[in-house]
């Protein structure tokens, strides 16, 4: 008997990772474009159901035995009947295997595919999201909050019980007869941003930027008493009641390049630290080296910036010409490959804007050890 596993984390590129170190045989990986997003996403359903069929068919073309066929057939259908259809998104994976039941949303451009293997087909996702600037959004209001995973301009909304209610609903609770009404909404406001914090702490990395949306009231009052100040990067003022996605997403393209210029330089304020104390190198061939031999922390890379080169067949050292290498392994990009080996390693990736990390020949990785 085996027992299905979630991926315990909190955002889509922490799952993307512990995907990608997964081992067995068979593993589906089933992706779905959505081009027509929309609030009941009829064709992606379709386009679901087919990509089981398919996955079945390459399971019976590459024989494996008929009773697993049909066990993960079940288990295929089993996550097609836990998707959730009731929200704007741009992509739907399923991952299957006989110990693994995992449903991906995708709020970026996806490329369709249906993949049969001894692992999962998540390495470009995974590239993908870890080149975008992502961050959390939280949308406050009086009649419901609202919460947003964003990727650039794509956002994806989180659709669930567990995300506290609006504010009003704190102040109904608090509301007695004779009590000053200030003290009251102070109390209630109290209450409304403790759970507010408690579902953060949930679904929100500890590290992942905030950014909030709301009147100025609430946002006051959300900085007043959150335990986590630390993770708001910046506001965006205003009532957000009725704003369908599109218009959420719309209204963050006035701020966007400004929150993400500001996350750069926190990040870079994040590393000083190590480099004050020389714990980092420079360069693509000194990182590759401490990341090949388990050291790498953080890594900053210029957004942009690709290599091709060779690795030696130990691993350990980057050159870039095939006759220093005559029995390593060729690496198109080289700088996709460094980022694969710090994110298994569970340490962090950022793409910086060109020139940031000049003085660093455009690859800056802190170490654990130093």
């Amino acid at each position: 008997m085996t027992t299905t596993q979630t991926i315990q984390t909190h955002g889509l590129q922490d799952k993307l990772v512990q995907l990608i170190q997964v081992r067995e045989s068979p593993c589906i990986t089933i992706i779905r474009k959505n081009e027509s997003p929309s609030a009941a996403n009829e064709k992606l359903k379709l386009k679901i159901k087919n990509g089981i069929k398919e996955a079945v068919q390459k399971l019976e073309e590459q024989q494996y035995d008929k009773r697993l066929i049909q066990t993960l057939k079940a288990r295929l259908e089993e996550a097609e009947n836990q998707v959730q259809y009731r929200n704007y998104l741009n992509g739907v994976g399923l991952f299957v295997s006989q110990n693994i039941l995992e449903i991906l949303y995708f709020p970026m451009d996806v490329q369709p595919k249906v993949i049969v293997d001894d692992s999962f087909e998540v390495r470009d996702l995974l590239l993908i999201v870890n080149r975008t600037f992502q961050y959390d959004l939280l949308v406050l209001n009086k009649k419901k909050t609202r919460f947003f995973n964003g990727f650039g301009l794509d956002i994806h909304e989180h659709i669930g019980s567990d995300i506290p209610e609006g504010s009003d609903h704190y102040l109904k609770l608090e509301k007695q007869p004779g009590i000053d009404p200030g003290k009251t909404e102070a109390e209630a406001m109290k209450k409304y941003v403790k759970a507010l914090d408690h579902f953060l702490r949930i679904y929100s990395d500890m590290q992942m930027p905030l950014i909030l949306m709301g009147d100025v009231k609430l946002l006051g009052y959300f900085k007043n008493y959150t335990r986590r100040p630390w993770k708001i990067l910046g506001e965006i003022q205003g009532s957000y009641d009725d704003y369908t996605v599109a218009q959420i997403r719309e209204k963050l393209k006035e701020f966007i390049q400004a929150f993400s210029d500001k996350y750069e330089e926190q990040l870079l304020q994040q590393v000083q630290e190590d480099i004050d104390r020389l714990r980092y190198v420079s360069g693509i061939q000194e990182a590759w080296t401490a990341a090949a031999m388990g050291e790498a922390k953080t890594l900053l890379t210029e957004r942009g910036y690709r290599v091709p080169a060779w690795s030696t067949k130990d691993d350990l050292f980057l050159v870039f010409r095939e006759d220093l290498a005559p029995d390593g392994d060729y690496h198109e990009d080289a700088v996709d490959d460094l980022v694969e080996m710090v994110l298994r390693q569970n340490g962090k990736s950022y793409f910086l804007s060109p020139g940031k990390l000049e003085k660093f020949d455009k690859v800056l990785l802190t170490l654990r050890f130093g």
